[in-house]
């Protein structure tokens, strides 16, 4: 019964979002289900939850925060297709994926990789440790510390980038990401990752994204919006290119 009465009440929350999409042939969805479409692993408590939070704190409507959210989504995905297109299939995120090594790199470095992360095209970012040892956050897993020989990345697409700022900041930036290590789980939840705790559950783009946003006070999201993807960091203006891969 109780079951019954929660899928009831979550019908209608998103149904109360309906706007017309021309993505769905000119038929009225919500934001809501289009987001959860793109990021069939977030579940509608989850997503609602954090639009009602983020709300309340902001003063401005849910329907636009969804609507931003929605937004931001299809931004990134339209970065993912033009990936794609140049570069053919990619590799999936995990224990092995890619078809090169990420190579060595500075401490506080970080490398972007168009391959997926499981079925989420957001592509996957990761921060070196040390020259040779990368920290990163993937699904199973959470946050971990991989070797740069066996971290495999997509040939033409991946790219290690540098952040402008102090040496001591990445130094401490990376410290802390190496902290989360075993502690931190991961999470499917791209779409409000910048409203939620640093310590926690996260993803690969919010590992880096906390870590300098705690060590150093930067924001390393290139748009500024609810959620920090993995493009964000790789395209965020304090970053600069080291090399491609």
């Amino acid at each position: 019964m109780k079951k019954h009465v929660v899928s009831t009440v979550l019908a209608f929350c998103l149904a109360a979002f309906s706007v017309p999409s021309a993505f769905a042939q000119n038929h009225n969805v919500s934001y809501a289900d289009e987001i959860l479409q793109m990021q069939p692993d977030l579940t509608e408590e989850e997503l609602l939850s954090s639009v009602r939070s983020i709300a309340k704190n902001t003063g401005d409507t849910e329907e636009a925060h969804l609507k931003q959210i929605y937004k931001e989504l299809k931004n990134d995905q339209t970065k993912a297709t033009k990936e794609k297109q140049q570069a053919g299939e990619i590799g999936t995120m995990g224990g092995s994926g890619g078809t090169v090594s990420v190579g060595t790199s500075t401490k506080g470095n970080f490398y972007y990789t168009a391959s997926q992360t499981a079925y989420l095209n957001h592509g996957h970012v990761g921060m070196y440790y040390t020259s040779s040892t990368i920290v990163e956050s993937v699904p199973d897993t959470g946050v971990r510390t991989i070797s740069t020989t066996l971290r495999k990345v997509d040939q033409g697409d991946a790219q290690v980038k540098s952040v402008t700022t102090s040496t001591t900041n990445r130094e401490n930036a990376a410290n802390w990401a190496f902290s989360r290590v075993g502690i931190d789980d991961y999470s499917y939840n791209f779409v409000t990752n910048r409203t939620t705790s640093h310590i926690g559950d996260k993803n690969c783009s919010k590992l880096i994204w906390s870590a300098y946003k705690l060590n150093g006070n930067l924001d390393l999201d290139v748009d500024g919006g609810l959620g920090v993807y993995p493009r964000d960091v790789r395209d965020a203006p304090d970053t600069r290119l080291v090399r491609t891969i």
